[in-house]
């Protein structure tokens, strides 16, 4: 994760936020006696927050990593979309 403080981004606004996004990457603000904060693209707030969603119930959690477990192990059933 890249880093750069708060008079880097004044001067590189547009590039900096073109980077976050073209190039999924983060990029943490420093600030001068505060907390820093991170850029993160839209897109990719969204979907760590909906991953955060879907494994935080232990049901819902075990459901994926069994779904998972199938598709590594080979134990899934091919079907045809019309056939949905």
């Amino acid at each position: 994760m890249e880093a750069i403080n708060i008079t880097e981004l004044r001067k590189n606004m547009k590039s900096t936020l073109d980077r976050v996004v073209d190039d999924s990457k983060e990029i943490i603000i420093h600030r001068p006696n505060r907390k820093d904060v991170v850029l993160v693209a839209l897109d990719e707030l969204n979907s760590l927050k909906e991953t955060l969603f879907l494994v935080f119930s232990d049901k819902n959690r075990k459901r994926l990593l069994e779904g998972i477990d199938q598709v590594n192990t080979g134990k899934t059933t091919a079907i045809k979309i019309d056939e949905l």
